[in-house]
């Protein structure tokens, strides 16, 4: 397989686990929302605005970012490196989660599918694609 390819079938993998975590998280059962409720809050539960406002800017700019990754657009690639220090930044800063276990597999599997994009970004043949 052509390693664009790969490249571009990651993006779009990314994509389809993405919509899926928000469908899932939509539809969570109650019990789990419960149990989430009650737990000890983050750091950043003290700041209302602040923890409600930032997860959805990161949503929407990294679907963005996916977009510009698939067009090889230049500053998409320091950009989406970024988004995920950002990303990881906030889920530590935000205190315990509880997850259900389909919830929890599919946040695995875009964790690895984002380290594969980010190691194809930086260390293969595709990040000169970005230097255009």
């Amino acid at each position: 397989m052509d390693i664009e390819k790969l490249f571009k079938n990651l993006i779009l993998i990314d994509f389809g686990i993405l919509v899926l975590l928000v469908f899932i998280t939509m539809y969570q059962s109650s019990e789990i929302t419960l149990v989430q409720q009650n737990l000890e809050k983050g750091f950043l539960s003290n700041y209302k605005t602040f923890s409600s406002t930032i997860p959805i800017i990161l949503f929407f700019t990294y679907l963005f970012n996916l977009n510009l990754l698939y067009r090889f657009i230049s500053y998409s690639r320091p950009l989406y490196l970024v988004l995920i220090i950002l990303g990881l930044s906030y889920d530590f800063l935000n205190g315990p989660v509880i997850f259900s276990a389909l919830h929890g597999n599919l946040n695995w599997i875009g964790g690895a599918l984002s380290g594969a994009i980010l190691i194809l970004l930086y260390f293969s043949p595709i990040s000169s694609k970005f230097n255009k």
